[in-house]
Order: structure tokens, then C-alpha cells, then sequence
């Protein structure tokens, strides 16, 4: 009886490499040959449910609710997400609340969150498309205001 052939190759445009066992990347690229902590990702998840997180989520609507980067195209989309500039996960939790945050429509978020395998993080602003890398966190943060600690959000 014949089988569903199984993808054997990355997923990465060009790649020739053999793709992980976890998903359709191989290492390189943002593979997983360990199944992620479970405990980790809830902790992650249970950051999105404080009302610290739900405050700075209503003002970043409230201020920009339009998806940026469908501005940049011409379109007018209402953004139903918003997006830290940088991985927060990969700098550690104070960047939680210290990153910069970007309202997105579902299709635009997805696409950055694709990039970010690549270690690539958009920001869409008035002047265009910037590109950043995560090394960049650390000198774009020191040239923005400093935000209120979570304990200032507190209703």
C-alpha cells in the first residue's frame, strides 16, 4: 500500500539541508529536535494575562489602532494584535515591558513572527520598514524614553 511521502528537506527557500524532527526547519534555520518546556511557554503565556499587560495593550490600540505596516502599503486595516519590536523570550522578562510595541493586523503579525526564525525583527514606522537584529535591542532601548515599571500600571 502506498504512503504519504515524508518531507525530508528544510523548509528555508534554497536550503538543502534535512529538516528537524519537530518541524519543517532544520537547525540552522530555527529547527526543534527537543520538544520546548511546557512549563516555559506557560510561564510566557500567564505574562499576556496580567492586567500590567492588558493597560499597555489598551493604550497601544488606543493610540495606534491601525495596523503600521498596512499604512506603509497604502491599506487601512484595523490591527488586531500587538507585537513587541523584539522577542522578549529571547532577552528575558524585564523586556516584557521594555520593548517597543507595534499594533498589527493577524497577516502582518504572522509575518514578522516568521522573520523573527530568522533573527530578523521588523519595525514598521512613518519612514518605512526597519530591520533589526536582536544585538540591536540593547542600543534602540537607550535611545527611546524609559516606560513605566509594571508595579506604575497597577488600576
Amino acid at each position: 500500500m502506498p504512503s504519504i511521502p515524508y518531507a525530508t528537506k528544510c523548509a528555508y527557500l534554497g536550503c538543502k539541508g534535512t529538516r528537524s524532527k519537530y518541524n519543517t526547519y532544520c537547525l540552522e534555520h530555527g529547527g526543534r529536535d527537543v520538544l520546548t518546556h511546557t512549563q516555559r511557554r506557560k510561564d510566557a503565556n500567564a505574562m499576556y494575562q496580567t492586567n500590567a499587560w492588558h493597560i499597555m495593550r489598551t493604550a497601544q490600540l488606543s493610540t495606534q489602532p491601525l495596523c503600521q505596516a498596512c499604512l506603509i502599503d497604502g491599506h487601512i486595516t484595523q490591527a488586531d494584535h500587538v507585537d513587541h519590536l523584539f522577542r522578549w523570550q529571547a532577552i528575558g522578562r524585564g523586556a516584557f515591558y521594555n520593548n517597543i510595541l507595534q499594533s498589527l493586523c493577524v497577516a502582518h503579525h504572522s509575518h514578522k513572527t516568521g522573520l523573527e526564525v530568522q533573527g530578523v525583527y521588523e519595525h514598521y514606522t512613518t519612514q518605512g520598514v526597519r530591520q533589526y537584529r536582536l544585538n540591536d535591542y540593547e542600543s534602540l532601548m537607550d535611545r527611546q524614553m524609559t516606560p513605566l515599571p509594571p508595579e506604575s500600571l497597577k488600576t
